[in-house]
């Protein structure tokens, strides 16, 4: 099992029950388009659940980062039974014993803190805020990386089940011409050369088309786990000429300065990091706090008196043993290398929107000229089909006719595959994929 098919396994393990997707398969092909394929894996994956609940952490933090500014409240009873010595109060009186009890004791009162002045918290809340806009960020990244990387697999699956009908044909081609060898060697016009030669290109084909079976199988394996669909149905991969249309119109709008979403994360990572540093840097500033408590305290509840305390408490941070300087640098440092980070998400952006811009001018001209063949080989075909007809030319020559036409139809195959993929990787780099396929439901 290659590394694609391990990543693809592990990706992918979400079922999906909407448009095409959404028969029985038990009965029938699978019949799948590129836009079917990448609306219903847009519907749920374990990558995006996964970047669900770390956005549900998020969330969950700021909650948390938020109670040290809110008041906190408290509820406080004791009771007991002691002795005690005066002298540890600083109390003694010549004549008056020291040591007194045992006696009992009662404690029952709530208390109410509250930050009044704290930095450091509100610099943590401010973070945990950021830290929910970096995991919305990571989430947008999963969902158009997975998009993505299921257009790869379904364009690499079709194409390797092209490349089976190619050399399905070019296999009985070749057959053709063994066999009419043969007859000339019984016949006395032709050579075992002649015969071998026809042998070994024979056996050559059938060994390329046993690979290519192989290769468009394991395609198709990959195909359906990213999906899970069944994987013991056979794939029918359809053309969708509105959708290629859609690819075509999208090519043309300039979004050259749009983020994608590698620099969406890139610059939510920068933000984060810059919050973690301002609230390193609060943990050198004073902190105010209030509190206050009434209750019952005595001997008993019913032998006691009510009492109460009000009070005003700062702190001021002189030195933690290095750590918050420590605290600090690293901040510092993690700064720095997000901004380097978005500075290379942002270059990449740029480069690969020019690559794929570059690509689809090439593929456009490569099927030009791929059709312009095509049109001449399916000429090439009637011909050789009126030939035999006529009886003025054999079967052979209509074989390699048909054999010529698959080749040119392959190559024209491959050059819309080129096309569509280049757009693929233009509408990512410019974060622009599930707008698309959202268009397209």
């Amino acid at each position: 099992m290659n590394l694609t098919r391990i990543l693809i396994l592990i990706l992918c393990c979400a079922g999906f029950a909407s448009g095409v997707l959404a028969q029985d398969y038990s009965q029938m092909d699978i019949r799948l388009s590129l836009k079917d394929a990448l609306q219903n894996v847009d519907a749920i994956n374990l990558q995006v659940m996964m970047a669900n609940a770390r956005l549900e952490q998020a969330i969950a933090r700021i909650s948390e980062a938020q109670s040290d500014l809110l008041p906190h409240v408290e509820g406080v009873v004791s009771g007991g039974r002691q002795t005690a010595d005066l002298r540890a109060e600083g109390i003694g009186f010549p004549g008056l014993a020291t040591h007194v009890g045992p006696f009992n004791t009662f404690n029952a009162r709530p208390r109410v803190t509250i930050a009044l002045f704290d930095p450091s918290a509100f610099e943590r809340f401010q973070a945990a805020k950021k830290g929910e806009d970096l995991s919305r960020a990571d989430l947008e990244k999963t969902r158009e990386d997975i998009l993505a990387l299921v257009a790869t697999l379904f364009i690499d699956a079709q194409r390797k089940e092209q490349t089976v009908k190619l050399l399905k044909t070019m296999l009985d081609r070749d057959q053709m011409a063994y066999e009419l060898s043969e007859n000339n060697v019984d016949q006395g016009t032709g050579t075992e050369l002649d015969s071998n030669k026809y042998k070994s290109d024979l056996d050559q084909t059938k060994f390329l088309y046993s690979q290519a079976k192989l290769q468009a199988e394991n395609a198709r394996l990959d195909l359906a786990a990213a999906l899970q669909l069944p994987i013991d149905r056979p794939f029918v991969y359809l053309d969708d000429q509105d959708f290629l249309k859609t690819l075509k119109n999208s090519a043309t709008v300039n979004f050259d300065n749009a983020t994608n979403a590698d620099m969406a994360l890139a610059a939510s990572q920068l933000e984060a990091r810059k919050a973690d540093q301002k609230a390193a840097a609060a943990d050198f500033l004073p902190k105010v706090s209030g509190s206050a408590d009434y209750g019952r305290s005595g001997e008993s509840p019913s032998n006691g008196s009510n009492t109460y305390f009000v009070g005003l408490q700062a702190t001021i941070p002189i030195w933690e043993g290095g750590a918050n300087q420590a605290k600090l640098k690293e901040a510092k440092g993690e700064v720095k290398e997000a901004q380097e980070n978005l500075l290379d998400a942002s270059q990449q952006a740029r480069i690969n929107q020019a690559q794929a811009r570059a690509a689809i001018v090439e593929a456009d001209d490569l099927m030009q000229a791929k059709t312009q063949e095509r049109q001449t080989d399916q000429r090439a075909l009637r011909i050789a089909f009126h030939s035999q007809e006529i009886g003025s030319g054999s079967v052979f020559e209509l074989m390699q006719a048909k054999a010529n036409l698959a080749g040119a139809e392959d190559e024209y195959n491959e050059a819309q595959a080129t096309w569509v993929m280049a757009h693929i990787d233009l509408l990512h780099a410019q974060g622009r994929l599930r707008d698309l396929v959202k268009k397209g439901e």
